[in-house]
């Protein structure tokens, strides 16, 4: 004969039967509150579609400010460590389809180094001397050592290098000088197509560098 303590099979079935159906209320419950959510993230969306380009532009945001800011800026300055920042550079038009760019700097070993290019299919040449004044009056001539290829002398005052290609077939034209800076306070220049002789003079005030 069963005890007292011990419950009904039915009873115990019965009990089992009603879990069950608090469970699955339960889960049908829940499944109602995340389809109910769903519903009201997708109005939401309709009335506000900027919402989620604002969402991501804050993510940019604060990507930027964890790291991808900072990074942008190292590169810029490892980029601007290449700078020379001793080297002076500007252009001339002398036409409107006609330009020299102009490099110069003082040396280390204080010397005075210009470079003179240009792109045309005009023949140029550089008259150019030095001046012991700022004022670019009273041209003389630097020491004969120092001369660049195709130079000639003119009238004991000056000198006249021809621009020369750097590469055959190619319309890029340079100059180059070299020579101590020691007693030179103004470089003096102008530029002239001799088979023209047609003169490029800043209306006849020459054109000057203050080395000092």
């Amino acid at each position: 004969m069963a005890s007292n303590e011990e419950q009904n099979p039915i009873e115990l079935k019965v009990e089992e039967v009603g879990v069950l159906q608090e469970k699955e209320q339960n889960e049908e419950e829940e499944e109602e509150e995340v389809e109910q959510e769903e519903e009201n993230d997708k109005k939401d969306q309709k009335q506000n579609p900027n919402n989620q380009e604002n969402d991501e532009n804050n993510d940019e945001e604060e990507g930027e400010e964890e790291g991808n800011m900072e990074i942008r800026l190292v590169k810029e300055q490892d980029d601007n460590q290449n700078v020379d920042e001793n080297k002076k550079s500007f252009d001339i038009h002398l036409e409107p389809e006609l330009k020299v760019d102009v490099e110069w700097e003082i040396t280390d070993n204080n010397d005075v180094d210009i470079l003179f290019k240009t792109i045309t299919t005009k023949k140029l040449w550089l008259h150019w001397g030095v001046s012991q004044g700022n004022d670019g009056k009273n041209w003389s001539r630097i020491d004969k050592s120092f001369y660049p290829a195709l130079t000639t002398e003119f009238q004991g005052t000056s000198l006249q290098t021809e621009f020369s290609y750097l590469e055959k077939d190619d319309l890029e034209q340079k100059i180059h000088i070299r020579f101590p800076k020691k007693h030179v306070h103004t470089f003096n220049f102008v530029f002239l197509e001799k088979d023209k002789n047609k003169w490029y003079n800043n209306n006849e005030q020459d054109y000057h560098l203050q080395i000092n």
